[in-house]
């Protein structure tokens, strides 16, 4: 088994204090600077040249109206979620110290399941105000094993087996219920916690409207190949920057299962309904966390901690990823459509990019191949996807910028990749998402 060192949560906080720390070297400090330098000249850079070709579609409008639209939306709303993660603060530490009750739901975990225990028990918070209950949803493997060697470790962890296997949403409500603390942090069971996590994460709930707060979170197994540096960029851009704009009017739209936290009176309150919840006439079994964040938002605030911060193990193969972000999608356009039945209550810049970011994934797979075949093919016209093209790889620069300015790793690269990626691959499993919405199949094993 692989040390817990190797997969426990890289810091990142130093991002933040780093020019705060006078012991750093001054060397050092000065690479710090050189690449944030370069990192603001690319991300310049693209805005202009994105800017120019936005400018064209305002200058030749009316020649491709439907096209120019959408580009011209698309970059407002890329560049709003840059914008207002500029006003993001993580909750402030405010010295609370609720009671709290982790939950980590397994299956056929069995590498990775002590590993996240172990993690939950090293925490920086007080023994007797924290609990730790693992629900195992029927593995076949040795999971339980694994689970029942840790209690030998850890005599106060709590494991409710299920004798067969009835999905994340009934384990997490087994969990929920069996819980006494007054605030509900899921975990993965391929998840680890930084050791401050869970009293970062808790600061949030010091505002009563507050219902659940999303942890930070990022690729534990990065170095394992090119796939999963692709994730670590994606997943860091995905938090910091569309997590933080929504976290802006307390309108996150998913807390993720790797690592997120939910008061616990409040999730009592809409647990029977989400247990139930059916779409299209067949029960909702896949998108849980999703799921559970929209029944919350239509009567409370969701916000996101930067500082609450996890590792989780990723996909490491093209097959299981694929299967991921197709599970992903569906559960998505789902709870995106429910959630369009009361996001017009919210903020109006809050409202006006949810019903945008809804579009947009169901636009694009049409739109790319009315620009990159149609055009070139009956009109001749082969500049609209050169220029198209163009638009992506400059967008794609602008997110790896972002993230080299923070992390300062020769992993910023990968954003670029992964927006390619998504250009040629996943964009067009939104169609087949769409169409396969009642086969509630898990998807991924």
């Amino acid at each position: 088994m692989a040390s817990i060192e190797k997969l426990a949560p890289r810091v990142v906080e130093e991002e933040i204090a780093f020019f705060q720390n006078p012991t750093l070297p001054t060397q050092k400090k000065k690479s710090r600077v050189l690449v944030r330098t370069v990192a603001i000249t690319i991300i310049t850079l693209t805005m202009v040249v994105v800017f120019g070709l936005r400018w064209g579609n305002i200058t030749y409008y009316w020649y491709h109206p439907l096209v120019n639209a959408y580009s011209i939306a698309i970059a407002g709303f890329i560049f709003s979620r840059f914008v207002l993660s500029l006003f993001y603060k993580a909750p402030k530490d405010v010295g609370i110290s609720p009671t709290v009750s982790i939950i980590i739901t397994a299956f056929n975990e069995e590498d990775a399941i002590y590993r996240t225990v172990e993690c939950c028990y090293a925490i920086y918070y007080h023994e007797h105000l924290f609990e730790v209950i693992v629900v195992d949803d029927g593995s076949t493997d040795n999971t339980v094993a694994e689970i029942k060697r840790a209690q030998k470790r850890w005599t106060g962890l709590v494991l409710d087996a299920f004798e067969h296997n009835k999905g994340k949403r009934e384990g997490m409500a087994s969990g929920a219920r069996l819980a006494q603390g007054e605030i509900l942090v899921f975990v993965d069971s391929d998840s680890f916690l930084k050791r401050d996590g869970i009293r970062k994460i808790v600061q949030g709930f010091a505002d009563p409207r507050i219902a659940a707060v999303a942890g930070h979170t990022e690729v534990a197994n990065l170095n394992k190949n090119g796939l999963t540096k692709m994730q670590q960029a994606r997943y860091y851009v995905a938090f910091r920057v569309i997590k933080a704009a929504e976290s802006v009017f307390g309108t996150v739209t998913c807390c993720p299962g790797c690592f997120s936290a939910y008061r616990r009176s409040a999730m009592l309150e809409v647990l029977e309904e989400w247990l139930g919840q059916h779409f299209l006439g067949v029960q909702a079994t896949f998108g849980d966390d999703r799921s559970l964040t929209n029944y919350l938002l239509r009567k409370y605030k969701v916000i996101y901690s930067a500082e609450a911060i996890a590792t989780t193990i990723v996909p490491e193969n093209h097959k299981q990823f694929l299967k991921q972000q197709l599970r992903w999608k569906k559960s998505w356009f789902r709870e995106t459509l429910i959630a369009a039945t009361f996001m017009w209550k919210k903020p109006p810049l809050a409202s006006i990019a949810f019903y945008a970011q809804l579009m947009f994934p169901i636009i694009a797979p049409v739109l790319i191949l009315r620009i990159c075949l149609w055009l070139p093919f009956t009109y001749g016209d082969y500049l609209s996807p050169a220029i198209y093209l163009l638009g992506t790889v400059m967008i794609g620069l602008m997110f790896s910028a972002y993230y080299l300015y923070w992390k300062a790793d020769r992993y910023w690269i990968y954003g670029l990749y992964f927006t390619l990626y998504y250009l040629i691959f996943l964009v067009w499993q939104m169609p087949y998402a769409i169409a396969t919405q009642r086969d509630n199949r898990w998807g991924t094993r």
